[in-house]
């Protein structure tokens, strides 16, 4: 009995908090998709719906990295260039006899290292981030076409990893997916029950009281990009296996869409409010909308004027919901600007030093 109370507590602690602070963007995905399920009846259709997983994939994996960063009140627009390099080298790798799974971890840790040198520039170097990974976005362009000659990289493979990680599923339901959500599970459960997550949200409240606090901010911030850096790398190989391609103009406009996902999410711009709930719901609402507009023979034209309206729409009234949130948790005194939990609530001194700090 006595357990079962536990785990009940624990889910309250973990998901209610989580409804109740991205209120905004759940109630605009529940509406849209209503009025779809009764404009478009064949949204609904199961191969409709796998392909809408398949399309939130890249930008929702690439969005849970951008998360642990702007929370930090940073940016990191590098991000569609790390996944165009990642793709690259996995694409070269295999061509040149490395079993995929090889070629993969050597693509992952090309991702680390470049959100490493982000972290180190921002934090070490004190370089604003918006410079520091418009800078690394240029140069590990350049040495993506550089590497490339300019070309795609294609190749072939017909191993397990390779299939999961592009057109293939598990149990029916799209492998990149599959991969989307255990992402995001392992990022809604780093910041919400992690010491390391507590950091970010207060570096991006003030990183001067977190420093004051205990908190190792310049290891915090290393970390923080260099998870956006592998999540991009995660998404690069996404990619690459799914077209059999490693393209090195195949970022495009990555970095735009994850931080659209990660505002609409209800994250703030600002740094220390939000989370991983609402990016989730933010790159899902994007994919249907994009897939409702393509069904109904919208132009891609016509497409960008759509979207940005409803980007507008939605940053005004998760701001406002922020605004709101905001002044609740400093009358009560929350130092770190989140949902406060049974755990975190009595966490109310000095923030003490863990593992990552």
């Amino acid at each position: 009995m006595i357990e079962t109370d536990s785990r009940s507590a624990r889910f309250t602690d973990t998901f209610v908090p989580s409804v109740r602070s991205n209120w905004v963007v759940i109630a605009l995905a529940v509406v849209f998709i209503m009025a779809v399920a009764i404009l478009l009846p064949s949204f609904f259709q199961s191969s409709n719906l796998l392909n809408v997983g398949r399309q939130s994939a890249i930008v929702g994996v690439v969005a849970i990295g951008m998360t642990f960063v702007i929370l930090t009140g940073g940016i990191d627009l590098s991000v569609g260039s790390i996944l165009a390099l990642s793709g690259v080298i996995m694409a070269m790798l295999v061509n040149d006899g490395w079993m995929i799974g090889s070629a993969v971890l050597v693509a992952l840790a090309a991702g680390i290292v470049v959100g490493v040198m982000n972290g180190i520039g921002v934090a070490v170097l004190k370089i604003q981030p918006f410079i520091m990974t418009l800078a690394t976005m240029v140069a590990i362009a350049g040495l993506s076409l550089r590497v490339t000659d300019g070309g795609p990289q294609q190749f072939n493979n017909g191993d397990f990893i390779f299939h999961l990680l592009g057109s293939g599923g598990v149990l029916g339901i799209p492998g990149p997916f599959v991969i989307f959500v255990a992402v995001a599970v392992i990022g809604i459960l780093v910041l919400r029950n992690l010491t390391f997550g507590r950091f970010l949200y207060a570096i991006g409240g003030s990183i001067e009281a977190a420093r004051l606090s205990g908190v190792r901010t310049t290891r915090a911030l290393v970390i923080a990009y260099a998870i956006s850096g592998l999540t991009a790398a995660l998404a690069g190989v996404m990619t690459a296996s799914r077209i059999g391609t490693g393209d090195p103009t195949a970022g495009g406009l990555t970095n735009l869409d994850a931080i659209t996902a990660v505002v609409i999410g209800g994250t703030s711009l600002m740094g220390g409010v939000g989370g991983a709930v609402g990016t989730v719901f933010g790159a899902l609402l994007l994919a249907v909308l994009s897939n409702v507009m393509n069904l109904v023979g919208i132009s891609p034209f016509d497409q960008q004027i759509v979207k940005g309206a409803v980007i507008v729409v939605a940053v005004l009234l998760a701001a406002n919901a922020t605004r709101r949130r905001l002044d609740r948790r400093a009358a009560s005194g929350d130092r770190f600007l989140r949902p406060a939990t049974t755990k975190t609530a009595k966490a109310t001194g000095p923030v003490k030093k863990s593992p990552l700090a």
